[in-house]
């Protein structure tokens, strides 16, 4: 049911839009009240409350969940769209169109609080560009000797992404959970290794083209 109350509410939280916590107006509110029956536990009761709410900044707005019931380990607080924990590179559309999309889907994974998912996505966005970069040769340690060879990477920049794909194999295959500043770290290597391919090669050649060249000396008779 609506809440008819016109007393302006004013809540704290984060606004992706700014990046930072922000003073939010709750615009409106919903309330439902509902009774299920639930295998072995009977008669729940849980009130869901739905609240709208604008930031006082940009004035973007946000939906905010809350579920209560019974079963006090049921009860949840959750935001729509869900808060960033990361946001995507500016200079993303300049990488190729396959990898933007696995890109897209590596952030929204990890606004969902995953882990896991994130870093086999990470692995996956090493992968297609060693294959963009030298094709599909062998192994993952084949193709980043490969990448090294074509002076691509450094070999400390090597050693560096050995390490971001051992944690994506990690988690895809032994079932490892990373921490949040792991998870950071990762996407920290993978997102650097995508714009010095693909950004900064473009932008040392746009500097060259605009900038005037030197003037040549002249000759001293």
């Amino acid at each position: 049911m609506p809440d008819d109350s016109a007393e302006p509410i004013i809540a704290h939280m984060y606004c992706n839009a700014c990046r930072r916590g922000t003073r939010h107006q709750r615009l409106c509110k919903t309330t439902l009240k509902e009774t299920d029956e639930i295998e072995d536990l009977g008669m729940i009761d849980s009130v869901t409350t739905q609240e709208t709410f604008q930031c006082c900044g940009c004035g973007t707005a946000v939906l905010r969940r809350t579920l209560i019931c019974d079963i006090e380990q049921w009860n949840e607080v959750q935001y729509f769209p869900p808060a960033v924990s990361r946001h995507p590179p500016s200079w993303r559309h300049q990488c190729p169109t396959d990898m933007r999309d696995v890109m897209a889907e590596v952030y929204k994974s990890l606004d969902a609080n995953n882990r896991r998912l994130p870093m086999m996505g990470a692995r996956t966005l090493i992968d297609m560009l060693m294959v963009d970069k030298v094709g599909d040769i062998g192994t993952f340690t084949e193709k980043l000797k490969k990448l090294e060879g074509l002076g691509v990477i450094s070999s400390r920049n090597l050693e560096v992404l050995a390490v971001a794909l051992d944690v994506g194999n990690a988690a895809a295959h032994r079932g490892h959970a990373p921490k949040d500043d792991e998870v950071n770290a990762v996407m920290d290597i993978v997102e650097n290794l995508l714009h010095a391919v693909y950004v900064l090669p473009k932008m040392a050649e746009d500097l060259k083209r605009t900038t005037p060249p030197r003037p040549s000396r002249k000759q001293i008779p």
